[in-house]
């Protein structure tokens, strides 16, 4: 975390107040430097940049006539934040600024905040994050385990800008993910199946460049948006040997019979689209639906004609098997892997947009 700001430090010294002598009593407070003015030796301790002490000869001290000393530090402050990003990019940051003593314990310096301890007036809005509140605490930390030294924590809460990421990275992602699917829509004699397949393929690896790139590097969170990502690049690749195979199988033209297992793979994914999608992929499905109602007829009148018809449709529905040519396997796997893939991304992208919603709208309000 970076932002510019300044510290109002303030403490009581009674060393330096003076009576109200009619001769001092238009004087309600004068300047110092820290060169002739005890002050407290504060660092942050989890910065980044500057780990020395908080000091600067130039800025005046106010020293009121009552001995309290008023003091302005202004500074650019690079902390260390531990970043959550399992939710990004809808995902809440807590960032902090933690004080503490250099050399005097907490028995000669405590760090207190102020009731007011944020001042807004000089705020700007930041075009990435909101601004969401901030929270203080002071705890103690023991140095070499001998003298404990007081920790003043000042914790601010910010909620990415989703916007810009949905617009450009979601969306576009979704996009290509969805296009992956209608590979296996391509025509097989068009001669662009594979290439649109890699096509698509690389669209992906640039967008998700572009997402590594701008997600912070962490291995502490994994985030739900490179789950995604993750998973439908193993789609994409698994696409590729599927194109392939189909495109043998379209453009087999031996003699050479079609293998039991692929027959029985086939009918397995004919038989899937059937039942969920009530879809004909060829003439076998409606001769062996016509076999069925004419054997589920003939059943109610006798039960000679039931084994006559019985034995006539198994044959013909080996018959049937025995038909399927190479290319109208081709067919089927196409629709069968179009069907799947349709199903895979649309219940994937799903589950991502509402976990990332639930973790943007109820964990981020929690954690205010």
């Amino acid at each position: 975390m970076s932002m510019t700001g300044y510290f109002q430090l303030s403490w009581d010294e009674e060393r330096l107040a003076w009576d109200a002598d009619p001769t001092y009593n238009s004087i309600r407070y004068i300047f110092s430097t820290s060169e002739y003015t005890w002050r407290p030796t504060l660092f942050i301790a989890n910065s980044v940049g500057d780990l020395g002490i908080i000091d600067d000869d130039v800025n005046m001290m106010r020293i009121l006539k009552e001995g309290k000393v008023n003091w302005a530090q202004m500074r650019m402050i690079t902390t260390h934040c531990e970043s959550d990003i399992t939710y990004y990019p809808f995902d809440t940051q807590k960032c902090s600024i933690v004080l503490s003593t250099w050399s005097y314990s907490n028995s000669e310096v405590t760090i207190l905040f102020d009731n007011n301890p944020v001042v807004m007036d000089f705020f700007s809005e930041n075009g990435e994050w909101v601004y969401a509140g901030y929270g203080t605490s002071v705890y103690t930390e023991y140095r070499g385990d001998i003298f404990p030294f007081d920790m003043a924590k000042l914790e601010f809460k910010f909620v990415r800008r989703p916007g810009f990421m949905v617009m450009n990275i979601i969306l576009p992602v979704i996009g290509v993910a969805i296009l992956t699917s209608f590979v296996f829509k391509v025509a097989v004699d068009s001669g662009e199946k594979i290439g649109y397949c890699l096509t698509v393929m690389l669209a992906y690896a640039v967008y998700l460049t572009l997402v590594a790139d701008n997600m912070p590097t962490t291995s502490v969170n994994i985030s739900i948006l490179s789950l995604y990502n993750l998973m439908v690049l193993i789609a994409g690749i698994l696409s590729i040997p599927i194109t392939l195979f189909i495109l043998r199988c379209h453009h087999n033209v031996s003699n050479d019979p079609v293998p039991k297992w692929l027959l029985s793979t086939t009918y397995c994914f004919q038989k899937f689209l059937r039942k969920f999608l009530r879809i004909s992929v060829c003439c076998c499905c409606r001769k062996k639906d016509k076999i069925s109602t004419e054997v589920n007829f003939l059943k109610s009148k006798t039960v000679s004609i039931i084994d006559v018809i019985e034995n006539e449709a198994y044959k013909m529905k080996q018959d049937d098997k025995q038909e399927l040519a190479w290319s109208e396997i081709s067919g089927i796997w196409d629709d069968f892997f179009f069907t799947v893939y349709m199903v895979f991304v649309i219940v994937i992208t799903t589950i991502m947009m509402t976990t990332l919603l639930i973790g943007y709208c109820v964990y981020g309000q929690d954690e205010s």
